[in-house]
């Protein structure tokens, strides 16, 4: 087992074995014919926290991604630039910008996105 595992998949583990171990009780307790009633809240309500910790994996996942992207574009950028001579930097800046910007829109649209998304969880 990987002890060096990322916060957010120790967490989306955790509440998914949680979430498991509750439904696994409660058939358990439906076969052996005892009272199932606790399990009408507890299956919900740890339903819910694996939902939401699916959302922030999910999330972080994609902003990750983004700045991947982001990084992979400066680097090209920087090759382009040291592969002509400097009389070609201005048009190859020019032509990149656009990306550029449209790169970092992407960014700040998926950040805030992420910053701004609520999360329900429904109990009943």
């Amino acid at each position: 087992m990987n002890k060096n595992k990322e916060f957010s998949k120790k967490l989306l583990n955790q509440t998914r074995d949680i979430f498991i171990a509750s439904l696994i009780a409660a058939c358990v307790f439906a076969w052996q014919g005892k009272d199932t009633s606790v399990f009408m809240y507890i299956i919900p309500s740890t339903g819910g926290a694996y939902g939401a910790a699916i959302v922030f994996y999910l999330n972080k996942a994609k902003i990750e991604n983004v700045f991947k992207g982001k990084i992979a574009f400066l680097k090209k950028k920087l090759n382009l630039m040291m592969k002509y001579p400097s009389e070609y930097h201005e048009e190859i800046e020019s032509e990149l910008s656009k990306i550029d910007a449209a790169l970092d829109s992407k960014i700040d649209s998926t950040m805030n996105e992420a910053v701004q998304e609520d999360i329900s969880i429904q109990n009943f």
